[in-house]
């Protein structure tokens, strides 16, 4: 191992130790923590991909490169750009000059036509184009499915049985945008009351492309403080199930 990839593993051990790699979720939230302190420390560092891709091999990811969109379009003089986000009104104001929203357009003109589909943009706060009050903007390039929660045609089969208890879920999390018809949001974590096995005749039923005997009726409280029953699929990529035990794990690292 050369002194480089010595050095990186150490820092690696570092990062990812507060992390429960057990499960996907904490192997996530550590690859999420590598790829920040690279950001933020090693950008300048001609080894900075190879610690990028030892912490992907090391975690169980697709790499990422630094060789970033950013660096690929020249940031013109006058160029502010600054993004604020209402507590209140759950809304979202960009604002910039004309400079700042001819930068933005270039930059999603580059993550548009890039072929890498791990490729995103961070613009930071306080670093040119963004101000000192901005929130961060990260910009994402992804395919329709990620917006649906459905498999391409013929992937469906690509996707692992969950090796899970279905009495052991305690909560529930919606990766992409969730039923229509449900008052729930992405992202968030939701109490589950009751599973049960699905009986087939369910009319509340997220569709997936899986075996009909891995359906099971969740009752869980939603956004709006009333109590849904909705079927899911438990191989279904677009929900995730946590026990006790992890959630417990979560809120101990939170604190």
């Amino acid at each position: 191992m050369s002194k480089p990839a010595e050095r990186y593993a150490q820092l690696l051990d570092q990062i990812i130790r507060p992390f429960d790699l057990t499960h996907d979720f904490g192997r996530k939230r550590a690859y999420e923590a590598a790829i920040e302190y690279a950001r933020q420390q090693l950008v300048e560092d001609p080894h900075c991909n190879d610690f990028l891709k030892a912490a992907a091999q090391r975690l169980g990811f697709a790499a990422i490169s630094f060789d970033t969109l950013e660096s690929r379009v020249k940031l013109p003089k006058n160029a502010w750009l600054d993004v604020w986000i209402s507590d209140e009104d759950d809304e979202v104001a960009l604002t910039g000059t004309r400079e700042g929203i001819q930068y933005l357009i270039d930059l999603l003109s580059q993550l548009r036509d890039a072929g890498d589909p791990e490729q995103h943009i961070h613009l930071d706060r306080a670093v040119l184009p963004m101000t000192e009050n901005s929130a961060n903007l990260v910009l994402f390039k992804e395919e329709e499915t990620w917006f649906t929660g459905a498999a391409a045609d013929g992937l469906q089969d690509s996707f692992p049985e969950r090796e899970i208890d279905p009495k052991s879920i305690y909560a529930i999390q919606f990766i992409h945008y969730p039923p229509d018809d449900l008052p729930i949001s992405a992202h968030r974590l939701y109490r589950v009351l009751k599973v049960a096995p699905d009986d087939g005749f369910s009319s509340s039923i997220k569709e997936f492309e899986g075996g009909e005997n891995r359906y099971y009726r969740f009752t869980f409280v939603a956004d709006n403080d009333d109590k849904f029953t909705y079927s899911f699929h438990l191989d279904d990529p677009a929900v995730n199930y946590f026990t006790h035990r992890e959630i417990l794990k979560l809120a101990m690292r939170s604190v």
